[in-house]
């Protein structure tokens, strides 16, 4: 479901996600991240990255977390990476593809 993996050299906070990021999910990611000491315990300077590599479906109640990280990460710290072309065009068609950073 989600893995975190901490960079101390450069900074960066992974999680990566496997499978349907559906409503049920979602909701269960959403409390893992929320108890992992990584995020709670996070530096400033310290970006999250959401690999989404091996995720094959996502619901808005995955895209609500996303914004939701982005936002506690601040500018320029947020990155959702190897996104799906179909998952990236669902990014694109609700206008997040670019705030969210997106590759």
């Amino acid at each position: 479901m989600v893995t975190f993996e901490y960079n101390s050299e450069e900074k960066i906070i992974t999680l990566t996600f496997t499978g349907r990021m559906d409503a049920v999910a979602a909701i269960k990611v959403g409390e893992i991240i929320e108890a992992e000491p990584m995020i709670k315990n996070r530096h400033f300077e310290d970006q999250i990255v959401f690999d989404i590599r091996d995720v094959d479906y996502i619901a808005s109640s995955f895209i609500r977390i996303c914004v939701m990280y982005a936002k506690i990460a601040g500018k320029g710290l947020f990155s959702i990476r190897n996104c799906q072309p179909f998952i990236k065009k669902t990014f694109k068609i609700s206008g997040l593809d670019e705030v969210l950073n997106i590759s």
